[in-house]
């Protein structure tokens, strides 16, 4: 038990600086399917210096999710924000730094 709740701590302890949140990543409609999503991902996270990055995806979105877990994210599980409404969402974490 204790070695099971030491480990669940050192997945979620945080220090101010060791995750980064990916909040959007939108491509416009021209340019999707053509590889500018990935570059834009790879680029974006290639410069952080964070241990890992988070982010949220909506459930209803399963290509989003797809796409996602293509370039190498873990779904950690499923998180509805507190407000009024929200959606369901898989939290997803992915190592960092990421290789351009």
């Amino acid at each position: 038990m204790n070695a099971v709740r030491t480990r669940e701590q050192s997945h979620t302890a945080e220090t101010g600086t060791r995750t980064y949140a990916l909040s959007e990543l939108m491509v416009r409609e021209p340019w999707r399917k053509t590889g500018v999503a990935r570059q834009l991902h790879s680029a974006l996270l290639a410069t952080r210096h964070e241990e890992r990055a988070t982010l949220l995806v909506d459930q209803d979105h399963p290509k989003v999710h797809a796409l996602y877990r293509s370039w190498g994210w873990a779904t950690l599980g499923d998180l509805r924000p507190r407000l009024d409404d929200a959606p369901l969402f898989h939290a997803m974490l992915l190592g960092l730094p990421v290789a351009l």
